[in-house]
């Protein structure tokens, strides 16, 4: 009898990123299973980390600068450090709002010309 190959992230998906790259050719059909698997364990060790520091501050709500502090603190996600470098970290003297408010652009709606 055989298993179901259940995943959290489409396989499909992950393959077909996968062959964007011109140097890889054929992928084995396990190739996306195990990808998709390797990339659940890093999310879920990656919000584990978060929850401990939310956890560790006695927060209820796991917020976008945990997931600064894990990485910062994990030398497991150093990799990571540029891509929150940006977010702001209460801890540190930033504030958790936006610190420039994004103004939205006005659409504006032109009436098509009418045809001759």
């Amino acid at each position: 009898m055989k298993k179901a190959k259940t995943t959290r992230f489409p396989v499909a998906r992950i393959k077909k990123i996968m062959q964007k790259d011109d140097e890889v050719g054929k992928v084995a059909q396990a190739t996306p299973i195990l990808i998709s698997k390797a990339l659940e364990l890093f999310l879920a060790d990656l919000t584990l980390q978060m929850a401990k520091v939310a956890e560790a501050r006695n927060l209820k709500k796991v917020e976008q600068w945990h997931l600064k502090y894990a990485i910062e603190n994990e030398a497991l996600f150093d990799f990571l450090r540029e891509i929150v470098a940006n977010v702001p970290d209460p801890t540190n003297g930033g504030s958790t709002e936006e610190s420039a408010p994004v103004e939205k652009k006005k659409r504006v709606r032109t009436k098509p010309k009418p045809e001759e």
